[in-house]
């Protein structure tokens, strides 16, 4: 059991794959001696001989832990042999798929993901690497904040919509070309920033232009919130090993609706396009309607934490 019986592509009848990839001892080249002895010179004949001294193993790739906690899905092992240009079609469309995140809110899910692979898969084939696309990002997202404190409103909703599917591309980019990075890893924190900036901004045009302090004060509120919840949904990563996102039935239902960036975008433009026809004030409406949502994930992300962290905590007093 476990072991090599017969390798090669003749065999009428088998239950594993020869995907090319071998862990070899320095005994192999002895196989090999014998195998170019007997004029075959490919390395899989080495491997037959060691088969037939029951002296070569399979290896089940099932043993390998699929679930990937910072993607917040399973990535189950693969392999392809490439021998036609359709296979290399299938291959690349695997490789995208699975270096996609699953992703968090609905509009992430239904609209960013399908846009993000299209782009990522013409990118790949471009010499541009995942920290330019960062650094391009963070550029266009401050000329966002700046539009928001000039009352350059419509406009800079819209590109907020934009920064979102931009943000998702140097993540998926560094993972198709195999170029991660410890220092990529600090994207998030420069994300968290830029949004926080946006708020600052709509709310600080708001102040000057209503006379009124109450988005400063939503302002202050909501920021605080937000980091409250990440920081609650970071530290269950770190202790769980697994993203608070897919830790039962409710959190894989609570997710596409949590408070995140995309989602917070939407009132905003609503409220934008009803400037027009009530009043600036309209837009504070959206920030409260902001804090509401941030406060209750907040409230949400705490307790279901609270309640998986201290399960696990019960099985292991």
């Amino acid at each position: 059991k476990g072991k090599i019986v017969e390798i090669g592509k003749d065999i009428e009848r088998s239950n594993c794959v020869d995907c090319g990839i071998f862990l070899c001892s320095p005994k192999i080249f002895s196989y090999v001696e014998e195998a170019v002895k007997e004029g075959r010179e490919e390395l899989a004949a080495g491997i037959a001989r060691a088969a037939k001294n029951r002296d070569a193993q399979v290896f089940d790739i099932a043993k390998i832990e699929s679930y990937a906690s910072k993607m917040r899905k399973e990535i189950t092992p693969w392999w392809i042999d490439i021998d036609t240009e359709q296979d290399l079609g299938r291959a690349e469309k695997i490789i995208i798929e699975n270096a996609s995140k699953n992703p968090s809110d609905a509009l992430a899910c239904y609209i960013h993901k399908p846009v993000e692979k299209r782009l990522v898969s013409w990118m790949a084939s471009f010499d541009i690497t995942p920290n330019q696309v960062t650094i391009l990002v963070n550029v266009l997202a401050y000329g966002v904040a700046a539009l928001f404190f000039l009352g350059y409103l419509l406009p800079a909703s819209i590109l907020t919509f934009v920064v979102g599917i931009a943000d998702g591309l140097d993540g998926k980019l560094a993972r198709v070309k195999l170029r991660t990075s410890r220092l990529g890893s600090l994207e998030h924190s420069f994300d968290l920033l830029f949004e926080f900036s946006w708020f600052i901004a709509l709310s600080w045009y708001l102040f000057r232009s209503t006379d009124s302090s109450a988005p400063l004060i939503l302002c202050v509120f909501i920021i605080l919130f937000i980091a409250f919840y990440r920081h609650v949904y970071d530290q269950f990563r770190r202790a769980m090993d697994k993203s608070l996102d897919d830790s039962g039935g409710f959190e894989r239902k609570f997710r596409r609706i949590a408070g995140r960036r995309n989602l917070y975008n939407i009132p905003i433009l609503v409220g934008i396009l009803l400037v027009p026809f009530y009043s600036l004030d309209t837009l504070i409406y959206s920030l409260v309607f902001i804090l509401l949502h941030s406060g209750t994930t907040a409230v949400v992300y705490s307790l279901r934490a609270m309640k998986h962290m201290r399960a696990v905590d019960r099985k292991t007093a």
